[in-house]
């Protein structure tokens, strides 16, 4: 698995900027954690967006859209799903992407995300977070076809997780890693059309 994912320590810049973004967001009628969701799903895509440069794909952050975070390569789209958590990544762990908006959002890539929190810490303290794990990617008709859905009030017997939304979930093991989705990032790139 270490070769599936990469870490990025989280610097206090980066969660200053991603404090200040979650802030300027409305809280959302749908949102579990309000503030708080915001302020992961911005530090995850600060996290991502970070990444990216230092791979050196070409990419644009396209957040103030609804339908996608980044454009990649001038063409892909994609979006990035965070989870926070209280240990690092495992291969039986797996990923979501909430329902409540999937008619309207359709990247052509989903990504995904998790930041590491120290669990004795208060919620509200934005430095409980240390590090963001890029996890890897999957296409949206894979996730559609092996991905599982959740109502919301459904519990998962395996992990005894109980979905407060709707959601689809895939393992971590359908990801495509890191390695891969770069390559394919800088192919696309290369060719200019679509992968």
């Amino acid at each position: 698995m270490a070769d599936h994912y990469a870490s990025l320590v989280l610097s206090k810049q980066m969660l200053d900027d991603a404090f200040a973004l979650a802030n300027a967001l409305p809280e959302y009628d749908y949102s579990h954690r309000k503030l708080q969701a915001n302020f992961v799903g911005c530090l995850g895509e600060l996290a991502f967006g970070e990444y990216l440069k230092r791979k050196k794909i070409d990419f644009v952050d396209d957040r103030h859209k609804t339908t996608h975070d980044f454009l990649i390569s001038g063409r892909i789209t994609l979006d990035v799903k965070t989870k926070d958590r209280t240990v690092r990544p495992r291969r039986h762990f797996d990923n979501s992407v909430p329902l409540y908006n999937h008619e309207h959002q359709r990247p052509k890539y989903y990504y995904f995300i998790s930041l590491l929190r120290d669990k004795s810490a208060e919620e509200d303290d934005i430095f409980r977070f240390t590090h963001a794990f890029i996890l890897g990617g999957i296409d949206i008709v894979t996730l559609e076809a092996r991905g599982k859905k959740w109502n919301a009030g459904e519990t998962d017997p395996e992990n005894g997780t109980t979905f407060w939304t709707a959601c689809i979930n895939v393992p971590m093991t359908d990801l495509v890693s890191n390695k891969e989705m770069m390559a394919l990032f800088r192919s696309e790139a290369r060719s200019g059309t679509d992968p």
